[in-house]
């Protein structure tokens, strides 16, 4: 209940940053999947790839634990490998502009509803779904790099510029 409760709140305060500012929370998103997708599933990978199995195998509704045993038991590796693409892709895609950040954002969207009934823990993913949902409803129209290059840019001092220096 701890997990669900922690979780909760972080997708209520995300969906909100959504809403409020979305630029912002569309940066944040991608880069919590980029971590999640090179982090979580990277640690998996490396130490214990079975979980995959043990986390399908416990699903509370049947036919998610049978589509989800299905899926990870021939080979968790392989998921888990799959698992860290498709996260990693999706939050490059989120950190992009225009219209890819439109695909990694419903890939996202997709993602978090197909895994809300794998457990009670994971039910807040629907309110972290509908904070993405009104991304979708915004433009993008710079990537996340460009912005961070530009501010870098707008905050540096120009070359034969010293900073405090009075123009004459």
């Amino acid at each position: 209940m701890r997990g669900f409760l922690v979780w909760g709140a972080f997708t209520v305060a995300l969906a909100a940053f959504c809403f409020r500012r979305p630029q912002p929370a569309r940066i944040f998103i991608g880069l919590f999947f980029g971590a999640m997708g090179l982090g979580i599933h990277g640690a998996l990978i490396a130490t214990n790839p079975r979980s995959y199995v043990d986390f399908a195998a416990h699903a509370p509704w049947g036919i998610y634990r049978d589509i989800g045993t299905s899926l990870t038991e021939p080979n968790p590796l392989a998921f888990g490998v799959f698992m860290l693409a498709f996260e990693t892709i999706t939050a490059a895609l989120i950190l992009s502009r225009g219209r890819l950040v439109k695909g990694g954002l419903l890939a996202a969207i997709v993602f978090l509803v197909g895994i809300t009934p794998l457990g009670l823990e994971e039910i807040p993913n629907l309110v972290l779904a509908a904070g993405l949902a009104y991304l979708l409803t915004q433009e993008f129209p710079t990537d996340a790099w460009t912005m961070r290059r530009r501010r870098r840019q707008s905050t540096s001092p120009r070359r034969g510029h010293a900073v405090g220096a009075k123009a004459r």
